[in-house]
């Protein structure tokens, strides 16, 4: 029998990237790490992954990142990310249950979630085990050895031959219904369950399966992360595509929360923008960017506290002046753009801090500033900064704050 691995036909089923699909970012694609287990002690067990899993999903147009089975809650997980790829272990060995119980979780939670799921060699066994398929422990013993499952240490070359189920989707994407693959397994999935058979080895071991139902969900027992044919990338490209179509929107996109309601979580409120106490305004917008004159910490109206860090102000103490000082600024930015919920961005920011000539933390004083900036604009506080000590600074406040933004045009 001629195995052909060159997808053949006209192409109208080669699977379109990312890219080729208007995506705005790659795909977030969670990997399962092997677990290495220390004889020395539990604090040296180590994660591991091949770096060709993570090679082949970027050459696809995904994002690859590890998932450490210590990921709290799942859901959280899998809002992060649009698919999750269940990798191999090591032939023949016995999976570490902690990995097992963590993956059977991962998996039930997205497919309840639709989140378009990928599982290779052990991920397609423990997939197909879940969706009710049977886990053959010894492929040797059960199948005669017939088939070369295992014929070398590392995958790299191609093993057996695969017959693939006429009109489905890996007959799609390889133009036929035959193909060659590797192997490197000693277990196998077997039985029936809430799956298709996609395709089967001399033998009968089931090489691959599509999950029952509208959820992109596909198992194959060979390694197609060593992408040594066409159809390998077919199966890697199709799957990245399916993330894609699922892709979670940018945070920015999803309706955020206003500045109002962010503020009000932090048990916060915008002051009103002081009066300048000088020939000069609070604020002053060219084009799209907007500079903010220096605040000083006062709440209404009035000085908060006077003083020098290192003598009478504490860093607590400054810290807190540099929050008030902040919402002032933020008050005056308000006033000149006509709302808050127009920032676009932060160009640079400014502490002064009055302290004595040996202190040297000026930058923990103000970096209270920039953190409330952060809590208030988390899709875009990041800024340039400066934290300057001085001996003293206007009306004897022991801190002032200026900064400068980015806006939204008028229309």
């Amino acid at each position: 029998m001629s195995m052909d691995t060159q997808p053949k036909g006209g192409g109208e089923n080669r699977v379109r990237s990312p890219a080729d699909a208007g995506s705005s970012r790659r795909p977030v694609i969670l990997i399962t790490p092997d677990l290495l287990l220390s004889e020395e002690a539990e604090t040296e067990h180590q994660y591991a992954v091949r770096t060709n899993y993570a090679e082949a999903i970027g050459e696809a147009g995904g994002l690859a990142l590890i998932l450490p089975y210590h990921s709290g809650d799942i859901a959280d997980v899998l809002a992060l990310c649009d698919g999750i790829l269940v990798t191999g272990t090591q032939p023949g060995a016995d999976v570490p249950t902690i990995r097992s119980t963590f993956e059977r979780a991962l998996v039930q939670q997205a497919l309840a979630a639709r989140k378009p799921l990928l599982g290779i060699c052990h991920g397609m066994q423990l997939i197909g085990e879940y969706l009710g398929g049977s886990f053959a422990r010894d492929l040797p013993d059960l199948a005669g050895d017939a088939t070369a499952h295992l014929p070398r240490a590392v995958p790299d070359r191609l093993a057996h031959e695969i017959a693939i189920t006429p009109g489905s989707l890996l007959a799609g994407w390889q133009g036929g219904t035959t193909a060659r693959v590797n192997s490197l397994h000693r277990h196998a999935l077997m039985g029936e369950g809430r799956f298709k058979v996609l395709a089967t080895a001399p033998d009968g071991v089931t090489e691959a399966f599509e999950a029952v139902g509208d959820s992109f969900c596909l198992g194959v027992q060979w390694h197609p992360e060593y992408r040594l044919t066409a159809l390998d990338r077919q199966i890697l490209q199709g799957f990245v595509a399916k993330c894609a179509e699922r892709a979670v929107p940018p945070r920015s996109s999803i309706n955020p929360p206003s500045f109002k309601a962010r503020l009000d979580a932090l048990g916060l409120s915008l002051p009103e923008a002081p009066t300048p106490p000088g020939a000069f305004v609070g604020a002053i917008r060219n084009g799209t960017v907007v500079t903010v004159s220096g605040q000083v910490p006062l709440r209404d109206g009035k000085v908060i506290r006077t003083g020098q860090v290192g003598t009478t102000i504490s860093i607590d103490e400054a810290r807190e002046d540099a929050r008030c000082a902040l919402l002032n600024g933020l008050a005056q930015l308000e006033k000149c753009t006509g709302g808050l919920d127009r920032v676009t961005g932060f160009v640079r920011l400014a502490g002064y801090v009055s302290a004595t000539a040996g202190f040297t933390r000026h930058g923990q004083i103000v970096d209270a500033a920039s953190e409330l900036l952060r809590d208030l604009f988390p899709d875009h506080w990041m800024h340039a900064r400066v934290a300057i000590g001085v001996s003293s600074l206007p009306r004897g406040v022991p801190v002032e704050i200026e900064l400068s933004a980015t806006v939204m045009e008028d229309r």
